[in-house]
């Protein structure tokens, strides 16, 4: 009896190891999950642009924000959970995704045999590059396919290039497009968000792809004001500068003069959603210090931690923070918050919100900065609409909505 029962349950493990053809396996994957079907979804959102890197068949919190974004874009419910549902829909536009290419590829290669004489040098290096430059330079309305997945520092893939080509088209960047969004490509988008009136902060996302769709049918085409003139150097250096007439760096275009601390901005990937009460609160004493990078700006600089709270008070470490984060908030002192990019000692990201307006007493008397700022972490919503029902809410919602928009995801408390 029991080699029987040993029997019938190797048949039912061959059936469904036999019944798991797809390379997409249809039960859940999720974090901490591993294998070949891990290593497949990865390689699917790899080539649908919404995972960079290399499959590795270990499902991790990039893995699981790639997936988030993927559901996001396809309006399901954005869990991180591959199951099902998500699975087959990834399948879906992945096959669609490869019978495109290869119509386009069949159709460049009748084209190019028709003509009969161009070297095969000349032919394949056109070809390289048909998809993504065909469509930009036709002025196509649907550059993205309906793939609004968001584009952010760091990402590497082709629909990066597709948006590099559109940008380069439209006057927004020069050089070549090389699929990587680096700090030039970043003060490019900035740029063109700035442009069309939408949230500068940098972040590619449905309304900006949307409005760089619509530009590049328009041929609507960036026009430089005379007080304000690009210098470029080469494509693989981020050495913008913009001038105005008084001789001062311009708050509009470009933003590389802004990029103060190399290597300041953070990758996407890295950034965490910690709690100020849970994580990072017990972490912190007087004296520490904070590394903040505006998304929206580029820019950077270094708060001394003073005292903690519901949130943690803080003053600019110098003279050169002071004036770095007044440019990022527009050379005024003002209450209105920021979403940025918090550095914490330990040498992780998170998000936060903060402002620039001084107030009661600080400790740093060289720092021109009169006083001291709040930067606010993460808490629940109920417990900061019950404590801090106004300001303290409304920099909850700013951070909120800088964790969206980096990760698709909507905290619900």
């Amino acid at each position: 009896m029991r080699r029987l029962i040993c029997l019938l349950a190797a048949m039912m493990i061959a059936a469904l190891c036999v019944s798991s053809a797809s390379a997409l396996s249809a039960s859940t994957l999720h974090n901490g999950s591993k294998g070949a079907a891990v290593t497949s979804l990865q390689q699917a959102l790899i080539d649908l642009g919404f995972l960079s890197g290399k499959a590795d068949g270990i499902f991790g919190n990039k893995t699981e924000k790639a997936v988030k974004s993927y559901q996001a874009s396809k309006k399901l419910t954005a869990d991180g959970l591959a199951g099902k549902k998500t699975l087959a829909m990834i399948e879906s536009d992945l096959a669609a995704k490869k019978s495109s290419s290869s119509s386009s590829s069949s159709s460049s290669g009748s084209s190019s045999s028709s003509s009969g004489s161009s070297s095969s040098g000349s032919s394949s290096s056109t070809s390289s590059s048909s998809s993504s430059s065909s469509a930009v330079s036709s002025g196509s309305g649907n550059l993205f396919s309906g793939n609004y997945a968001t584009l952010r520092l760091n990402d590497s893939n082709d629909r990066v290039k597709i948006m590099q080509e559109a940008l380069i088209r439209l006057k927004y960047l020069s050089g070549t497009a090389d699929g990587v969004f680096g700090n030039k490509t970043l003060e490019a988008v900035i740029l063109f968000q700035k442009e069309n009136k939408l949230t500068a902060d940098g972040l590619a996302g449905k309304k900006t792809l949307s409005a760089l769709e619509k530009a590049n049918k328009n041929n609507a085409v960036y026009n430089k004001t005379s007080e304000n003139t690009n210098t470029n150097t080469n494509t693989n250096t981020n050495t913008n500068t913009n001038t105005n007439t008084n001789g001062g760096t311009s708050s509009g275009g470009s933003a590389s003069s802004k990029l103060v601390a190399a290597g300041a901005a953070p990758d996407g990937s890295s950034i965490q959603l910690l709690h100020w009460f849970n994580d990072v609160k017990p972490s912190l004493k007087y004296g520490d210090r904070l590394l903040i990078y505006d998304p929206s700006t580029g820019l950077s600089w270094t708060l001394h931690v003073m005292s903690r709270g519901r949130h943690c008070d803080c003053e600019p470490l110098t003279l050169k923070d002071t004036q770095t984060m007044e440019e990022a908030f527009g050379f005024q002192n003002t209450w209105t918050q920021k979403g940025v990019y918090v550095k914490l000692p330990s040498g992780v990201w998170t998000v936060a919100s903060t402002h620039d307006m001084p107030h009661l007493s600080g400790g740093i008397k060289d720092n021109g900065f009169d006083g001291h700022l709040c930067v606010h972490f993460l808490r629940d919503m109920a417990e900061a609409e019950q404590n801090d029902p106004s300001y303290g809410v409304a920099n909850q919602k700013t951070l909120r909505a800088l964790w969206k928009s980096l990760t698709g995801e909507e905290l619900a408390n």
